[in-house]
């Protein structure tokens, strides 16, 4: 099925929408003010992915560019991250919101591999989405460093500006 890569990007701007409204509804619900800064933050760093991606669909939409692409794996792959994510009424600490943050770049790492490994999609649009994969791969290796200090009692406060 053809889609314009501006709707594709649109799908994952979407999840990132939805990550973003999850930390918020935590951010609402907690009371302790580290955590609260914390999630805060990586509210902020979901909202700030969203308008990245943004710039890149209005280059899609100007370029007009179209691609023979199952974007059911796409949304299967969106749908399976939520499925299996926190509830935002649940106690959470410092470590679970990293865990959390490092699952949804899991989820995030599969959905660029899907797009720039598919066959169909030219050299220039699959650079695209692995340029965005290895964004996040080092946004998640951060995180992976933050989680291992603070096993070791080396709080860091996450900031969107270190990325």
């Amino acid at each position: 099925m053809y889609k314009q890569k501006s709707e594709i990007i649109e799908q994952i701007q979407s999840y990132h929408k939805q990550v973003a409204k999850l930390y918020y509804e935590i951010y609402e619900k907690v009371e302790d003010n580290e955590i609260k800064s914390l999630i805060f933050d990586l509210y902020e760093h979901e909202k700030d992915r969203e308008k990245y991606l943004g710039r890149h669909k209005k280059i899609a939409e100007a370029m007009n560019c179209w691609l023979d692409f199952p974007c059911d794996k796409l949304s299967n792959q969106i749908s399976e991250c939520f499925r299996n994510s926190i509830n935002p009424g649940s106690k959470v600490t410092m470590e679970d919101l990293i865990k959390i943050e490092l699952y949804f770049d899991d989820c995030l790492i599969k959905l660029y591999n899907i797009l720039a490994s598919e066959n169909e999609l030219s050299e220039t649009v699959a650079n695209t989405f692995y340029y965005m994969l290895k964004k996040t791969k080092k946004e998640q290796t951060i995180l992976a460093n933050m989680l291992y200090n603070s096993k070791n009692n080396l709080h860091y406060k996450f900031s969107v500006q270190n990325i």
